[in-house]
């Protein structure tokens, strides 16, 4: 996490499993390959990577949903299954009554991850639009402290939002974040 007047911004920084999905000269896509075996932690890791094919874009987007469910539901109907197990959960993620109960933005964003082509481009802009509009339906700017500067029923860091919105009394919330 960021901080000072940046303690809002988080900060990716395990990028151990990247690779260029480019031509690094030719700039044409990877080519689609078979029986590679699967590619990161299982939980998280997209159906494509279970069933050991090239993984692309659409991938990292669909093991980026399952990271945000993680953080809404506090654990993923597929824990502790094996891995032939995983697989089929997160087929039938669509039929899931968790996955039904999530708000239209995550079910678009997982939806649009799973119909992308192996070489097709994500529409970043569009799940950017999707999350911000969420994020101002959801969450009031009077409610936007982390969960972790929250001690006691208070906001801790003074400075974490300019407009300083964040200096009132606060009751600790088990309320899931949406944003």
């Amino acid at each position: 996490m960021g901080v000072g007047k940046q303690a809002n911004l988080a900060y990716l920084i395990d990028f151990g499993l990247s690779k260029e999905y480019r031509d690094s000269s030719t700039h044409a896509h990877v080519p689609f390959k078979k029986d590679l075996g699967p590619v990161g932690t299982a939980i998280f890791m997209s159906v494509n990577s279970h069933l050991g094919v090239e993984l692309g874009r659409r991938d990292d987007l669909e093991s980026l949903a399952y990271i945000f469910f993680f953080f809404l539901w506090g654990s993923l109907p597929w824990q502790g299954l094996r891995e032939k197990d995983m697989l089929k959960s997160k087929q039938a993620i669509f039929t899931h009554n968790l996955f039904r109960d999530l708000p239209l933005e995550f079910r678009t964003f997982l939806k649009h991850c799973c119909e992308l082509p192996f070489d097709g481009k994500p529409n970043y802009d569009h799940f950017l639009s999707l999350f911000n509009n969420l994020l101002s339906r959801e969450v009031s700017q009077s409610d936007m402290a982390f969960d972790w500067d929250v001690v006691g029923g208070k906001v801790t860091r003074q400075n974490h939002r300019k407009r300083g919105m964040l200096q009132q009394e606060r009751s600790p919330s088990v309320k899931r974040r949406t944003g």
